[in-house]
């Protein structure tokens, strides 16, 4: 099977992550993938076992199947030129749900363009694939369109509990991503809040810091708390990253946490933006080390069920049912 893939780039994003994770496993598995992006230049973060080319290059020959997840209008063009038997939209995300059912005439204004063209995806009539349960409710019921939902997972052999020394200060570890829908700041004013009643609370951040992959999981581990406040999110991966290094969590309680995060048993969930609740959790985690265990310890396992090899073999059927003639009979 041949397969490419498009991609706007090959930076460090979670959805860029889940793209070479998928890609490597099919590789293994005898897949002929390709991925497209527009330098056409290797990966420097990730292993990438795929081969890589300009997106320039995708028109040069058929493929089986053409797959994308960024809707951005550049990446819709060239797919929609692409020769292949498949096309497929894989949802990573939806952005600003209360622009894609029905009519709005304001998804065509500029600033909208990433909804307007995640709306021509989906009504593209390609297969889609979701990476969340939530994506699949809510194409299903809100906008009537079926889709087959492709759960990802989190590289245990890059994020696992490591061994850590005993900290002086309560250490609270986000990701310190300054895009507003990450909540980043929520979390520093929960923060601040929080320190009224607990002085030893320390807050450490990652992003932008140029951490090895090879060390996030010793980065992970090393806190006593790991908190995500995001305001929407496809799938969650640092909240996962975390919970998979044994470490508790604390998040915020929507879509992209919950085939994984449920409250009380292996994480704590406060509403988005409430940053009252985000600090009276944060009291809570600090002041009792037996729920911090109890939810790690349930979160480890719950985490563990979500596996990269299984996501890759289930995405092959996928494919091979798709691309199997109708009323052809499975052998």
């Amino acid at each position: 099977m041949k397969v490419a893939i498009v991609e706007p780039h090959l930076g460090l994003f979670g959805g860029i992550r889940r793209i070479l994770e998928l890609s490597n496993r099919l590789t293994e598995r005898g897949v002929d993938v390709t991925l497209f992006h527009p330098a056409g230049t290797p990966c420097e973060w990730m292993e990438c076992r795929a081969r890589v080319q300009p997106t320039e290059r995708l028109l040069d020959s058929a493929h089986d199947v053409v797959i994308y997840n960024d809707p951005n209008p550049e990446d819709f063009r060239w797919v929609r030129r692409a020769r292949a038997k498949l096309k497929v939209f894989y949802v990573l995300e939806l952005y600003e749900t209360s622009l894609l059912p029905g009519l709005h005439p304001m998804i065509y204004r500029p600033r909208h363009q990433r909804t307007l063209y995640m709306k021509r995806s989906l009504r593209a009539g390609y297969l889609l694939l979701t990476n969340a349960t939530w994506l699949t409710t809510f194409l299903c019921e809100r906008m009537g369109l079926e889709s087959t939902l492709l759960l990802g997972g989190v590289n245990r052999e890059m994020f696992h509990p490591c061994d850590r020394p005993p900290n002086e200060a309560f250490r609270i570890l986000c990701s310190g991503d300054p895009r507003p829908r990450k909540g980043t700041a929520a979390i520093r004013e929960a923060v601040e809040l929080a320190r009224r009643d607990r002085e030893d609370l320390l807050l450490e951040t990652y992003h932008g810091r140029g951490i090895p992959q090879s060390r996030m999981a010793s980065v992970y581990t090393a806190a006593d708390l790991f908190i995500e406040a995001s305001l929407q999110a496809g799938w969650n991966n640092p909240a996962a990253e975390a919970m998979a290094c044994g470490v508790p969590l604390l998040c915020t309680d929507i879509g992209g946490v919950r085939d994984f995060a449920r409250d009380e048993e292996t994480a704590l969930l406060v509403q988005p933006g409430d940053v009252r609740g985000l600090a009276d959790a944060i009291l809570r985690m600090a002041g009792d080390a037996g729920l911090r265990a109890r939810l790690a310890a349930r979160g480890l396992e719950r985490i563990s069920r979500f596996d990269w090899d299984q996501s890759a073999e289930r995405l092959i059927a996928i494919l091979e049912q798709s691309l199997r003639p109708a009323g052809a009979a499975h052998v």
